[in-house]
């Protein structure tokens, strides 16, 4: 009778072969435990990617269009106000916001008086205020946007007389 046929596997004892099938799943175990999670946040990541594009494809979103002369800014037309301070006799003292919304000071300015800001802000506020000297009779101010009166104000006051006009939103 003739001895059994033994493979190259069989001849290794059984516990061998389960200690090196053990060490490759520990092997790829240990890998899977340390990079799941962020294996799993690129996967999660990709698929919202994904359907956010779908989505938005389906709905007709094609990005900003930032074509040149785009019509954003050929329908868009600068504000121009113009404050005004008118009396007789000596000089004022002024106080106006101007097209960035920043106080200015004008001292001793001759009368009248007048400036004109362009702003391009969406909303702003239009603000003078005059102080006149002992000589300054019949104060007036007025604030215009776009060639139309705004507010309009004059002054009774007889000694240093003082106004002022606002509008709150040109």
């Amino acid at each position: 009778m003739g001895e059994p046929i033994i493979s190259a596997e069989s001849d290794r004892p059984a516990s061998d072969r389960t200690r090196q099938e053990g060490k490759v799943r520990t092997g790829v175990y240990r890998v899977l435990q340390r990079f799941w999670i962020p294996l799993l946040l690129v996967v999660v990541v990709a698929l919202g990617g994904y359907a956010i594009s779908r989505i938005r494809g389906s709905l007709g979103h094609h990005g900003p269009n930032l074509a040149e002369g785009s019509a954003i800014t050929e329908n868009f037309n600068p504000k121009h106000i113009t404050y005004e301070v008118t009396g007789t006799g000596g000089t004022v003292n002024l106080n106006y916001l101007d097209e960035n919304g920043q106080p200015n000071l004008v001292e001793n300015a001759p009368l009248p008086w007048s400036f004109t800001i362009v702003t391009t802000l969406p909303s702003m506020s239009a603000n003078i205020m005059a102080q006149g000297d002992r000589n300054v009779s019949g104060l007036r101010c007025r604030v215009t946007v776009d060639d139309k009166v705004r507010d309009d104000r004059a002054s009774n006051d007889t000694v240093k007389p003082f106004i002022y006009c606002l509008v709150k939103s040109v």
